[in-house]
C-alpha cells in the first residue's frame, strides 16, 4: 500500500536579491532586483531540495529575484504567475538603505521595533497583505491534487503566518524568512496550518525533535537500535571519505540515519510515510534521503544519499555484516519475480556505491 497524500504547500522565500551596493535596502513589490550570485547559490540548494518531489503547481510572482529562484527550482516544469502573492508595499521606504531610513524615520523606525504591525508612511498593512496572500493561496489551492510550491517574498509570507498563527505584533517575536528559506502550511479540509517556519536545506531535526518523532510515530526499541547503528556507520563511512577529499553533511547524515526507519512499524511505503512527515516539518533534505534509502537509482557523484544507503545495509537489525551476508539472509524472502529482481537492483547498487569508495583510497569493509 502507498503512502497516504498529504497536500502541502511549500511557501520558499526567493533567493538574494542583487542590490545597487552591500548596503541592506528595503524591498518591497517596487523594487524588481535580479538574483545575486548567492541568491543563485541559495536557489540551486533549493532546486537540489525539490528534484524528484511531484508538484502539482509551481507558482511564482511576478518579480525577477521570485521568478528566477522559481526557474532553478522548477528545471524546466512550468511556471505560473499567482496574483496576489507579491512583496508587500513597504511606502515611502521602498528601495531605500536601512540607514537612511533609520536616519529618516527615526521614530516609526523605533516603534516598529515595538509593535511590527506598524506601517511605513504610505505602505500596505499587514492584514491587507494578509488577506491576498491567503486569497491568492486558496485559489492555488482549490482543485490541486498533490503538492503545491509558490516563490514569493518575505514581507507577505510574514503576513500571512501572522493571520494563520494569530500572533501579537507587540509581544510574538516577528518571524524570519531567510533568503531561500522554506514554510510549509498543511491543507485539510479548507484549512491552512503552518507545520513549519522560515527552514533553510541545511536545517534537520535536533535531538528533541528527533524523540518526539519516534514517540508520535511509536517506532519500537529494535528499530532505534537500528537506527542508531546505521548512524554510526554512516558517520563512520563519512569520516574515511573526508580523509580522501570528499565532503558530506555530518548532520544531514545523522537526522536521516536517527530516522531512516521512523515509520517502520507501519509496514510497506515506511520511507514514504516518513519523508512525507519530515517534509511537513520543513526538513526537504533529510526527507530525500529518506526516501531514497529503499531506493536504488542514484548519480554518479558520491552523496549523502549514497553513503545512507550502503550503511543500512551493512547492518541487519544492530548487527554490523557484510553485504554478502546481509543480502544472503534477506534473499529467501523474496518470493515472486518481482521482489527477486528489486533484490538484485538493491545488492548492484550497494555493490556500485561500495566500489566508490574504495576508488577514494578509502578501505570497504
Amino acid at each position: 500500500m502507498s503512502a497516504p497524500a498529504i497536500k502541502y504547500i511549500f511557501l520558499v522565500r526567493h533567493g538574494k536579491p542583487q542590490t545597487p551596493d552591500e548596503r541592506s535596502y528595503c524591498l518591497g513589490g517596487g523594487s524588481d532586483y535580479p538574483l545575486a550570485p548567492l541568491g543563485v547559490k541559495q536557489a540551486r540548494a533549493l532546486a537540489r531540495c525539490f528534484a524528484g518531489l511531484e508538484l502539482d503547481g509551481i507558482y511564482s510572482s511576478r518579480l525577477k529575484r521570485a521568478w528566477e529562484t522559481a526557474a532553478m527550482i522548477a528545471a524546466g516544469r512550468e511556471i505560473e504567475t499567482l496574483e496576489g502573492i507579491e512583496e508587500i508595499s513597504v511606502g515611502a521606504w521602498e528601495n531605500k538603505p536601512f540607514e537612511v531610513i533609520k536616519a529618516n524615520y527615526a521614530d516609526i523606525y523605533a516603534a516598529r521595533g515595538l509593535d511590527w504591525s506598524i506601517t511605513p508612511p504610505g505602505g500596505e498593512t499587514l492584514a491587507g497583505a494578509a488577506a491576498r496572500m491567503e486569497a491568492a493561496v486558496r485559489r492555488a489551492v482549490l482543485g490541486a491534487g498533490g503538492n503545491l510550491l509558490i516563490v514569493t517574498h518575505d514581507g507577505v509570507i510574514r503576513a500571512l503566518l501572522w493571520k494563520l498563527m494569530r500572533l501579537d505584533t507587540r509581544k510574538d517575536a516577528m518571524i524570519r524568512q531567510p533568503y531561500g528559506s522554506v514554510t510549509v502550511l498543511e491543507c485539510a479540509a479548507g484549512k491552512l496550518t503552518v507545520t513549519a517556519a522560515g527552514k533553510l536545506p541545511e536545517d534537520t531535526p535536533r535531538d528533541e525533535e528527533i524523540e518526539e518523532l519516534w514517540h508520535i510515530c511509536a517506532t519500537p526499541p529494535e528499530v532505534r537500535d537500528h537506527c542508531a547503528a546505521v548512524c554510526e556507520e554512516a558517520l563512520a563511512l563519512r569520516e574515511r571519505l573526508l580523509s580522501g577529499g570528499t565532503v558530506l553533511s555530518h548532520e544531514l547524515l545523522r537526522a536521516a540515519s536517527l530516522l531512516h526507519d521512523l515509520c517502520r512499524a507501519g509496514g510497506r511505503g515506511h520511507a514514504a510515510r516518513a519523508a512525507a512527515i519530515l517534509r511537513g516539518r520543513g526538513y526537504l533534505r533529510t526527507a530525500q534521503l529518506i526516501e531514497a534509502h529503499h531506493s536504488c537509482a542514484f548519480g554518479e557523484a558520491l552523496d549523502e544519499e549514497q553513503v545512507l544507503f550502503l550503511a543500512d545495509k551493512y547492518l541487519d537489525g544492530a548487527e554490523r555484516v557484510t553485504l554478502a551476508e546481509r543480502f544472503g539472509r534477506s534473499a529467501g524472502k523474496c518470493r515472486t519475480p518481482e521482489a527477486k529482481a528489486k533484490h538484485a537492483a538493491l545488492l548492484a547498487a550497494a555493490l556500485q556505491i561500495q566500489e566508490k569508495i574504495v576508488n577514494r583510497g578509502c578501505a570497504a569493509r
